[in-house]
């Protein structure tokens, strides 16, 4: 009886452990991973994108589709279009149908898609991103940056402005150099559905779409 105590006293130690183990490893299965704030949510973009645009094996010409393809998931995924249809679109946004405003989503996204990557993306390799003040309110926040070349010190200032979706932050405007994407849109089209229509306007993105290389 001893004896079977003295073996049961041994082994209880290692049995505790084991269990203080996988009760430890159920508790970090369990929590949550936090969700990245504004800056860090930039940083992933711009991280993600210059990975793609450096690839050793995506270099070339007969790898533009495929870079292409995969800077637009990146884009796609970190972009709030539908919030920034919206808001290029203002007062007229409303008096769309649900048919129409769909269909615009889809073409501004294209459209912002190719501005952002000419005006931004094109360069994103070529200098260093430095990033300065961020900045929070409610929902809303801005982050700033500013492309460097070290050699000359050129700089191209960019602002993200980001939307806070339930803890995913997601971008609905680019400042460049002082002016915003979405509003300069906004702008321009504005004045060609005052000056004739909805059904113009959409035509007219159509044929810049298909006139301008992606």
């Amino acid at each position: 009886m001893a004896q079977g105590c003295q073996k049961l006293e041994m082994c209880t130690p290692q049995l505790v452990w084991i269990i203080v183990g996988l009760i430890s490893l159920s508790i970090g299965l369990a929590r949550p991973a936090l969700a990245a704030g504004p800056e860090e949510r930039v940083r992933e973009i711009l991280v993600a994108v210059s990975a793609v645009m450096q690839d050793p094996q995506l270099q070339g010409a007969e790898h533009q589709m495929e870079r292409q393809q995969r800077v637009r998931r990146i884009i796609v995924d970190a972009f709030d279009f539908a919030e920034m249809g919206r808001i290029a679109l203002g007062t007229h946004w409303d008096r769309l149908t649900a048919g129409q405003q769909a269909e615009f989503i889809s073409l501004f996204g294209d459209l912002f898609e190719r501005s952002y990557n000419r005006l931004v993306l094109r360069v994103l390799s070529e200098r260093e991103t430095v990033y300065g003040a961020a900045s929070r309110e409610q929902d809303r926040a801005t982050v700033q940056t500013t492309l460097v070349v070290r050699k000359t010190n050129e700089q191209l200032p960019v602002t993200y402005r980001l939307l806070d979706q339930g803890g995913h932050w997601a971008v609905f405007d680019v400042v460049v150099d002082g002016v915003s994407l979405t509003l300069n849109y906004r702008a321009q089209f504005d004045k060609i559905i005052r000056s004739a229509s909805y059904g113009v306007l959409a035509e007219k993105i159509k044929a810049k779409l298909a006139q301008e290389p992606s």
